[in-house]
């Protein structure tokens, strides 16, 4: 990869003015700085107030932004770059940097041998100005999965959201209308964990600033539209050994899942409900996750199963290459870097533990008097159950960074929650 000199190099020699620094707080906020060009090639860096985004107290409030090379972009007269957070003072990375934990959890599965890749699928809402879903033909929550030209009026649109995608560097590989009035998806290819996140951070800029050259809104929320399918970001993961995919077994007659595979699947089955928060981080997140909507609502497994929490795809046989999980109850609002290390962890654990996942499911979980560990219903009550099963973090998440994270989620969950939703005005305003 290209040095930072070789960047600014190439930079100045296509008239770049600007250099954007981009960092992510712990909520998953994509922030930055713009510094002109001549002021960062003699920097080299950014900095920034800390507390002013939870990620430091206000008596120790400067950080310093470090740019990370391998993200550089350059867009019309900006050069972006995704930055490390850096304590001040010569410090040390700051251990609140969501990077830094998705970069250390990389470390840890390079320690124990392992690879680890997730391809993610991030479903989002296009709405007009004034808050509702572009209409398709028939405008019919439900009956709009893979509409096409005419029928669609977000074709030409993701037609350019892919070419700005592409043209970032993001290599994104399928864009389709989803199962929502002005729902789309966008899916983009597998990469570590570290660089799966960088992409989904840049992704949802993308999209969202191509939706503002349209005049319209792009939402991550995972359900903005009531009656209607919510917004996900399904996991696709895998873990390899060298060249070998370890998810991988041609002699398995159910899906071709490994045991290390089902040993995986265990640990996520196993942390569902502390999972859970990392992956469903808000409290919208909770009206997604209700039975009916292509959401899971129980910690169960199965192969080509949409109602379960874990998918095992099974398009073809004999594919090592993609052979992979599904995990479906993440969603677009969640901090990819914490969500993906904490995923990993929860599936290492597994696999270390030997985790049963149990029996698969092979039926409508809807539709089924399934008796099986629910998924929290509530921010609150993921909240609970992470404070008691966080052990299979230690070694990725600092402890100053979890309690932090806390934190800010217990606020969040007590002053989002106390406002009255427009249901409840409806329902309850004549009592």
């Amino acid at each position: 990869m290209p040095t930072l000199e070789e960047i600014l190099e190439e930079a100045s020699s296509k008239g770049i003015k600007f250099v954007e620094l981009e960092y992510v707080d712990l909520s998953g906020t994509l922030r930055s700085e713009i510094l002109s060009f001549d002021a960062f090639r003699s920097k080299k860096g950014g900095s920034f107030d800390a507390s002013s985004v939870g990620l430091s107290v206000i008596e120790w409030s400067d950080a310093v932004l470090i740019p990370d090379p391998d993200t550089a972009v350059m867009k019309e007269d900006v050069l972006r770059m995704l930055s490390e957070i850096w304590e001040p003072f010569g410090g040390g990375r700051s251990p609140k940097d969501p990077r830094y934990v998705a970069q250390r959890m990389e470390e840890v599965l390079g320690d124990q041998g392992y690879r680890g890749f997730v391809g993610p699928e991030m479903e989002f809402m296009t709405l007009t100005e004034d808050l509702q879903p572009v209409s398709t033909w028939g405008n019919e929550p439900k009956l709009n999965y893979h509409l096409s030209s005419p029928s669609d009026p977000l074709y030409d649109y993701k037609l350019e959201i892919m070419s700005e995608l592409m043209s970032l560097g993001l290599e994104p590989e399928v864009t389709h209308h989803e199962v929502g009035v002005g729902q789309s998806e966008v899916s983009v290819r597998a990469d570590t964990p570290l660089r799966a996140a960088d992409k989904v951070m840049r992704v949802k800029r993308g999209i969202k600033e191509v939706a503002r050259d349209y005049g319209l809104i792009a939402t991550f929320m995972p359900k903005p539209v009531p009656g209607d399918n919510g917004s996900g970001m399904h996991f696709h993961m895998s873990l390899w050994g060298g060249e070998r995919n370890l998810f991988y077994d041609p002699d398995d007659d159910y899906a071709e899942l490994s045991q290390t595979g089902r040993y995986f699947i265990g640990g996520l089955l196993e942390h569902a409900g502390s999972l859970a928060e990392k992956v469903a981080p808000t409290v919208n997140s909770y009206k997604r996750l209700v039975p009916g909507f292509e959401a899971p609502i129980y910690a169960v497994w199965g192969r080509a199963n949409r109602s379960a929490a874990i998918r095992v795809p099974v398009y073809r046989k004999g594919g090592e290459r993609s052979k992979r999980i599904e995990f479906r109850v993440p969603d677009p609002s969640c901090n990819p870097y914490l969500a993906f290390a904490a995923t990993f962890a929860a599936g290492l654990d597994g696999v270390r533990r030997g985790i049963d996942p149990g029996d698969p499911i092979g039926v409508n979980v809807y539709a089924s008097e399934l008796k099986a560990k629910r998924l929290p219903r509530s921010l609150h009550e993921a909240l609970d159950e992470l404070e008691s099963d966080h052990s299979y973090l230690k070694g990725v998440f600092d402890g100053e960074a979890l309690e932090s994270y806390l934190q800010i989620k217990r606020k969040e969950a007590s002053e989002v929650g106390a406002w009255p939703s427009e249901a409840e005005y409806r329902a309850y305003l004549a009592v």
